[in-house]
């Protein structure tokens, strides 16, 4: 059985096929679920501005109405501006991703030496990468458009790689018992409703400047981190249906794979481009 045309209750994630009946014009009653005796959808009568505050705070309730309640049409768009954002922390080099390659590849400023010792050899042939671009170059007039796109396309493999990894993680995870599968587009609107949790970056973006400190921004980049974490585990929580465990494993796994992947596209990518 496919789990696409489901309505879920938003208290125990149990199918149903409707989400209120009607009595009327202008009467209906919401229906109410059978296993756990609650009602099935609750936010159907909220307003929006609701439903988001729920989300921000990780409520599952709000994560199973968005996610298979309603048609939920614009995560494609909110996909794109939330990859350009991250892009954006990316190429002006202020993210948590930069700073644990600076500290991984021993850069200070922004300028790598390929002598320094204790860059794991992993690395090696990979920080150059990530040395600090000369943008004032004369001669080239759109060095910055080219490293905005480089940033661009190595996000978004990265984030690629995130969801194969986790979507193939899950599957071998999955219950003999189980009788939904989850489609990969279902995987792209949890990922696109989890990854809203990067917009908590654009107060450092808007406001931080040469002033502000490397320790202040690496601690508001790492709560920042911590609670997406939290988000796109609750998220796939939700989609899945996992254990904590299993659901927890596979989200650190392909956090792990996505690092890697825009870690070594963006070499491949300025050998090819820069």
């Amino acid at each position: 059985m496919t789990e696409n045309k489901q309505y879920r209750c938003v208290n125990c994630g149990k199918p149903h096929s409707a989400l209120y009946k009607t009595y009327g014009p202008t009467l209906l009653k919401l229906t109410k679920c059978d296993k756990c005796k609650g009602i099935v959808d609750k936010y159907i009568e909220y307003d929006p501005v609701i439903v988001m505050i729920d989300i921000v705070l990780i409520t599952k309730e709000a994560q199973w109405h968005v996610l298979y309640n309603t048609e939920f049409k614009s995560y494609w768009k909110l996909f794109i501006i939330l990859v350009m954002v991250e892009t954006y922390g990316l190429w002006r080099r202020d993210s948590l991703f930069n700073i644990a390659v600076d500290s991984l590849c021993g850069m200070r400023n922004g300028s790598y030496n390929n002598t320094h010792t204790a860059v794991p050899e992993i690395l090696k042939d990979q920080c150059w990468a990530w040395e600090q671009q000369d943008r004032s170059n004369d001669n080239d007039l759109f060095i910055m458009e080219k490293d905005f796109y480089v940033q661009f396309i190595s996000t978004f493999s990265g984030i690629v790689m995130f969801m194969m990894i986790l979507h193939g993680l899950m599957k071998l995870t999955k219950p003999l018992s189980s009788r939904y599968e989850v489609s990969f587009l279902r995987v792209v609107k949890g990922f696109s409703l989890a990854n809203m949790s990067i917009l908590f970056t654009l107060p450092m973006l808007v406001w931080g400047n040469t002033e502000t400190s490397q320790e202040t921004k690496t601690i508001h980049y790492l709560l920042v981190f911590g609670y997406s974490f939290m988000v796109f585990f609750n998220v796939f929580t939700v989609i899945y249906e996992r254990s904590t465990l299993a659901t927890l494993s596979a989200v650190a796994a392909a956090s792990l794979a996505r690092f890697l992947a825009s870690l070594y596209v963006t070499p491949a990518l300025r050998d090819c481009i820069l």
